[in-house]
């Protein structure tokens, strides 16, 4: 999977990001931003869990896009 994490500091600078938000419904829920070319960005998501959070129980993905 090709893919960087981004710190939430740097998403600024970017025109296009995403994030994995871990247990969505939690009252302060993990997050991880990160760039892809990726077209399929679901297997790129399940790839950063597995890395990052293989713990997590729910997750949604979460397009950004600068406009």
């Amino acid at each position: 999977m090709d893919y960087q994490l981004v710190e939430e500091e740097a998403i600024e600078h970017k025109n296009e990001y995403f994030e994995v938000r871990i247990n969505p419904d939690d009252a302060r829920p993990q997050r991880v931003f990160f760039v892809s070319n990726e077209e399929n960005l679901e297997d790129v998501a399940r790839d950063i869990l597995q890395k990052y959070a293989p713990e997590a129980e729910h997750w949604t993905l979460i397009p950004h896009r600068k406009h």
